[in-house]
């Protein structure tokens, strides 16, 4: 072997060294650092609150930051069941790391007595109230059942699972064959007409009504449960 070669391999060690032995940044730190990011967005209100990174792996070697770490939810800044986390190296050193924490409740909840369908009209008869250990915060899930009034299903669920706010969606006020009044006008102008549904309706949906006197089939805004406007 030649002398430069030995030469070479020598340093080429020693920098392999070198790089093995600097200072990193510990693990447990970047994991710290992910999950306060997530705490101190979650509202004191929500209870008790599971926060838990991702492991990472042991052969991660970030290099040492000489600066407080910063770290963020990435994206919209909202706290979900798995939220990533950006942490950041802004001192002499710039490097960011994307980190996976989740979140869980245990909070009580409205559950289910029950298997419940699609679009059905919700009462609090329906549920009860029982403890349970949930993915998420307590605000995406219904905790009281003056929540659920006037409220329908989304999405059918099923006998013992909990309900959540996502699964809710506003009852329809008017149904089809009802009699309703229809509101006609603009400004200090307005007539009032007698008209039949022709469909269901929530508040602010677009209806349409069948016009008692004339037979006329038009369009109308749900205004109340018992009020459809046409606008002109």
């Amino acid at each position: 072997m030649s002398m430069k070669r030995s030469t070479m391999m020598i340093v080429l060690s020693l920098a392999a060294a070198a790089a093995a032995s600097a200072p990193v940044t510990d693990i447990a730190a970047l994991q710290a650092a992910a999950e306060q990011a997530v705490r101190q967005e979650i509202p004191r209100a929500d209870g008790h609150v599971i926060v838990q990174a991702q492991n990472l792996d042991s052969r991660l070697r970030l290099a040492e930051c000489d600066r407080t770490l910063n770290a963020g939810i990435a994206g919209d800044g909202q706290v979900r069941a798995h939220t990533t986390v950006a942490v950041h190296c802004e001192g002499s050193v710039h490097w960011t790391l994307y980190i996976s924490v989740s979140v869980d409740s245990e909070f009580p909840v409205l559950v289910a007595r029950r298997a419940l369908s699609r679009d059905a009209e919700l009462s609090a008869q329906d549920f009860e109230l029982m403890p349970r250990h949930l993915p998420g915060l307590t605000s995406d899930y219904v905790t009281t059942p003056s929540v659920i009034a006037g409220q329908r299903l989304r999405q059918a669920i099923s006998s013992g699972e909990a309900l959540s706010l996502a699964a809710l969606t506003p009852s329809n006020v008017i149904h089809r064959g009802q009699q309703v009044t229809l509101i006609a006008g603009t400004g200090g102008f307005q007539v009032r007409m007698s008209a039949v549904a022709l469909s269901d309706g929530r508040v602010a949906d677009r209806i349409r009504v069948q016009n008692l006197s004339s037979q006329r089939v038009i369009e109308g805004i749900v205004r109340s449960d018992n009020v459809v406007e046409v606008p002109l």
